[in-house]
């Protein structure tokens, strides 16, 4: 497929410079030729984890010869890594596209609509009956994307080595079936997407020229059940060591013996070539950088170091220290290793819970998808980090890497915000779910990637639980518990110091004659906690049977928070629950969506391509599910929300991961006159509603039975006041007031300064306001942005699950009143204004500092 539309121009007074290329100019990459002379990064010798990142070219396509080092890839594309291939624009998009509102931007989520294009941006249509392409067949699963195949190369020049030097390149994340070249010889292939792998480069370097390095990425057939993205995804990393050093993730470190006067540290280095007088100095280092405590010894023995008073790790006070090895050959220092360490106690059984440090924890949990929305897959410092902050603010204490090891940007910033982590290994094992998935690679490589999972995660003290599958088909026949009872004992093998998990449904497959409870129990016998998939009501039969079972709710419906959180809360033996999900994601379309009484089911219809039933939505502001979940887990006494007008008789149904189309708004212009259904989430046990000064409803509440309430209210403009009570005492109030109409656009930005790196970026907020400064909350409005000084577009857009749209052009629509644009700094330190404006709407303008 031609790579010519990734790379359409499209300025509209726009600073932001997208590079235009012609088809028969990407085709005249094929012929072979002298190579270009793109930059050159530069390298320094026996250094670990420089960046190799940057100045890469890329082509979608495929041809016998790209990976020979005398092809002309001048025509290539050049990008950065991570790069994402699937979320850019298709052949024939047109960016004009972008500025027609249709009814998917202003019709109610839960309306049929029919005037999407049948090609806009990275989506197309065409893929909906899963028979159209083999470049990607999985229609509404992946987004009505087109993944395909394509290819990275990049020149490598290196500094003047030793000859005992060893030169190695680590990829965090390429989706998927990767092939990687080094000087048009082949070195390594790797099928998963979602491992990191290592290669060895040393064997064919041109020591003292240039080296190309090329990757073939196959994404193809029906390979995910979520969006995948396409390419070099996640971060490159390049090693320049010597012959003996360590391996790779070669350091092991735990904590034996914790209290608050002082904690044993254990470091375990497995090293590669060590010289027989090889010692190992280890050291550890507190946040200001002071070492508070070293050995030295042998390579061969595990270091132990002694630490007085530890600042210990918890969700609360997340204490990180930083352990450092050197590996040495008397006064030469043959290689260097650093490993983030936390100094906590994790204890789990069914009779107390989970304690940290002793103290005991409930897991507010929410699963979440590696995407990062407008982004795609591209698993950028700065998205990962967002990520991980907006969910802590919103509560939650526990994330599930769903379904698949998470980047070690997120697994940081997990560890220095406080958010405990179940790190998933596996979808699938030997059976499919789709035809090309990894099932075809289980066999082969289940072993390599569980490692790589557990020795690159085992050091995060955020990491907690390790699971090894979620919904395996065959988890409750004679082959599948013995598929489990390995993976566990590889896990304990790796890691005795966590429990392992599986997430079992409550389905099973055409073709099993065991009754629901003996696939069950049967797959619930190998592991150390139990995951249990939507599967509430279970809990307290299977602890009448199972007394001394560990349960955590590896998933649940957003819907049943208040019921599941009771159980939580009453039973010790249930860790936590993680709804599904956290933070909506690109794929499976439609599962959240809501239908009025009479409709069909259908999830694939086309323009959906968004989940729609995340906490956050694509954008990260806050849905009102999480409204309730802020009650729920006790962080808010009252929040309201008011369901959006449905036609006379009629009854809206939100089906299993939906929630009823609501907003925090008393803005519904035509509904006048009408009864409205006012939701109220509260501890209290009384509220009234006043509707421009008079009360309207006067209503003792059952805390002990619900949270979750609803009040009719007959809607007029102005101004609606809730108050919560509790044994006569006010406790909260919140008001609603009906916004005038749209005049101004208000930007704000999440961070104004900056550091010059390719890992940050900006979120830039564009809200539609009245005169007064109120959100218009479902005013849509075309916004233009343009931009000056060193920055580059990397994402507009808004959060409508089914706004099909090109988000790499600098022109998008507000929806729910409100869009998203996303900044990344490229060229020199400096300052850089942007500026977004739409017609009829005074603009606004917000100023980052670069550098």
């Amino acid at each position: 497929m031609s790579d010519a539309a990734n790379s359409l121009s499209f300025s509209r007074r726009s600073m932001l410079k997208f590079a235009g290329t012609t088809a028969a100019a990407l085709c005249a990459g094929t012929a072979a030729a002298a190579p270009n002379a793109e930059p050159v990064t530069r390298f320094k010798p026996d250094l670990r984890n420089q960046p190799l990142n940057t100045d890469w070219r890329f082509f979608r396509g495929d041809a016998p010869d790209y990976s020979s080092p005398s092809l002309d890839d001048a025509a290539w594309r050049a990008v950065d890594v991570p790069h994402d291939w699937s979320i850019e624009d298709l052949p024939g998009s047109d960016p004009a596209l972008n500025a027609v509102v249709r009814d998917a931007d202003t019709a109610p989520i839960w309306q049929k609509v029919t005037e999407a294009p049948v090609l806009i941006g990275p989506f197309d249509a065409r893929l909906n009956d899963n028979r159209t392409s083999r470049q990607n067949a999985n229609s509404f699963m992946s987004a009505y994307t087109v993944n395909g195949v394509g290819w990275y190369r990049k020149r490598l020049q290196l500094p003047s080595l030793s000859d005992d030097a060893r030169v190695e390149i680590t990829f965090d994340g390429v989706y998927m079936n990767s092939q990687v070249w080094l000087n048009g010889v082949m070195l390594a292939e790797h099928p998963y997407g979602y491992t990191a792998f290592t290669v060895d480069l040393t064997p064919h370097l041109r020591r003292d020229g240039d080296n190309v390095i090329a990757v073939r990425v196959a994404n193809l057939g029906r390979n995910s059940r979520w969006y995948s993205g396409s390419g070099i995804y996640r971060h490159v990393w390049l090693d320049i060591v010597r012959n003996a050093g360590f391996e790779q993730s070669g350091l092991t470190v735990t904590t034996p013996s914790v209290s608050a006067s002082t904690a044993t540290v254990q470091v375990v280095a497995r090293t590669v070539n060590a010289p027989a007088d090889a010692t190992l100095v280890t050291r550890v280092r507190d946040q200001a950088g002071r070492t508070v405590a070293e050995t030295t010894g042998s390579p061969a023995s595990a270091s132990t170091l002694a630490l007085s008073r530890p600042k210990r790790w918890s969700p609360e006070t997340p204490n990180l220290y930083t352990v450092e090895c050197e590996l040495r050959s008397g006064d030469r220092v043959l290689d260097r290793m650093s490993s983030p360490l936390g100094v906590r106690t994790v204890e789990i059984d069914a009779a107390n819970g989970l304690r940290i440090n002793g103290k005991p924890y409930k897991l507010r949990g929410g699963c979440v998808h590696h995407d990062n929305g407008l982004l795609g897959a591209a698993a950028i410092d700065r998205a990962e980090v967002r990520k991980v902050e907006l969910l802590k603010a919103r509560g939650f204490n526990a994330l599930r890497s769903a379904h698949n090891p998470s980047s070690p940007a997120f697994l940081d910033a997990c560890d220095r915000l406080g958010i405990l982590v179940i790190e998933e290994s596996f979808d699938m094992w030997h059976l499919a779910k789709n035809p090309d998935d990894y099932h075809l690679y289980f066999d082969g490589w289940w072993k390599k990637d569980l490692t790589t999972m557990v020795r690159r995660a085992a050091n995060h003290p955020s990491v907690i639980i390790w699971s090894v599958g979620n919904e395996i088909p065959e988890r409750g026949e004679e082959d599948g518990v013995a598929t489990a009872k390995m993976l566990v004992d590889e896990v304990h093998r790796l890691d005795p110091t966590r429990p392992a998990t599986q997430a079992i449904p409550s389905f099973k497959v055409a073709g099993q004659t065991k009754t629901l409870d003996e696939i069950f129990n049967a797959a619930a016998a190998p592991v150390d906690v139990v995951g249990y998939n939507y599967q509430l009501k279970r809990y307290d039969p299977d602890h009448q049977l199972y007394p001394n079972r560990v349960m955590i709710g590896t998933e649940s419906f957003p819907k049943e928070v208040d019921l599941i959180w009771r159980q939580v809360d009453r039973s010790p033996y249930i860790l936590g629950d993680f709804v599904w999900s956290a933070m909506d994601y690109l794929g499976e379309a439609s599962i959240g969506r809501v239908g009025l009484d009479g409709d069909a089911r259908g999830q694939q219809d086309y323009p959906w391509f968004a989940a729609w039933c995340g906490d956050l939505d694509l954008i990260g502001q806050q849905r009102p599910q999480s409204l309730a979940r802020d009650v729920v887990w006790g962080l808010s006494e009252l929040e309201i929300a008011v369901q959006r007008p449905i036609p006379d008789g009629k009854e809206e149904t939100p089906y299993d991961w939906g929630w009823r189309d609501e907003l925090p708004s008393w803005s519904w212009a035509g509904a006048e006159g009408k009864t409205l259904s006012l939701s109220v989430y509260t501890r209290a046990d009384r509220i009234t509603v006043e509707v421009n000064g008079r009360k309207v409803a006067d209503q003792a509440l059952k805390p002990s039975e619900t949270f979750m309430n609803e009040v009719p209210v007959t809607y007029e403009p102005g101004r609606l006041v809730v108050t919560a009570w509790r044994s006569g005492r006010r406790i909260a109030r919140r008001t609603l007031e009906t916004a005038g109409p749209a005049t101004a656009l208000r930007l704000s930005v999440d961070r104004a300064r900056l550091a010059n790196s390719r890992d940050e970026l900006a979120y830039v907020t564009a809200s539609v306001v009245d005169a007064a400064g109120r959100l218009v909350p479902d005013a849509v409005h075309v916004v233009e942005l343009e931009s000056v000084g060193p920055v580059e577009l990397a994402a507009f857009g808004n959060a409508n699950p089914r706004g099909v749209a090109s988000f790499r052009q600098p022109v998008a629509k507000t929806w729910h009143g409100q869009a998203l644009a996303i900044i990344r700094p490229k060229g020199p330190s400096g300052n850089a204004s942007l500026t977004i404006r739409s017609k009829g709407l005074a603009g606004g303008v917000v100023r980052v500092s670069i550098g």
